[in-house]
């Protein structure tokens, strides 16, 4: 399918705000994203944005909880941050094109069919990540949210599969 310029969404990540990007269509981000702009260059990058269309808005419930089931899937899911989260989920309720360098979410975007684009960073490569003790060894399916083993009580870290 081909968009034209009116129908094109970028949907900007926190690190999409660290660079003079231009952006053609409607540019969209999340209340999460603006609160994570500290920096005096990234406030005022986002400052122009606003002035010039940029859009702030919340994804659904629905629509986090598919990034929940589909981050899963590919291991991201203990990795990803509210913030990211909400980038996806709108991501994925727009069919916006998703401008971001954090690998988890490139990964987890890959696996729910969302266009992406790194920003600075080389693409990520699609990955599914396991989950193995770093004592004992074991393999975990769903690891404990501590991140802890249960059997010998070491770290348990993230490996790609």
């Amino acid at each position: 399918m081909v968009e034209d310029q009116f129908s094109l969404v970028s949907v900007l990540d926190t690190s999409a705000f660290f660079l003079d990007l231009k952006f053609t269509g409607k540019i969209i981000t999340t209340p999460e994203v603006v609160d994570e702009i500290k920096d005096i260059m990234s406030k005022s990058r986002l400052s122009v944005l606003i002035s010039t269309g940029l859009c702030i808005c919340s994804p659904d419930k629905v629509s986090k909880e598919k990034v929940d089931s589909e981050s899963k899937k590919t291991g991201d899911g203990i990795v990803l941050s509210e913030t990211d989260i909400s980038i996806l989920a709108l991501a994925y309720e727009t069919g916006g094109i998703l401008f971001s360098d954090d690998f988890a979410v490139q990964n987890t975007a890959q696996q729910m069919g969302i266009s992406i684009q790194s920003i600075l960073q080389k693409k990520a490569k699609k990955r599914v990540w396991r989950y193995r003790c770093s004592g004992c060894g074991k393999y975990f399916k769903d690891p404990p949210d501590d991140m802890e083993c249960r059997i010998c009580g070491s770290s348990i870290r993230r490996k790609n599969k």
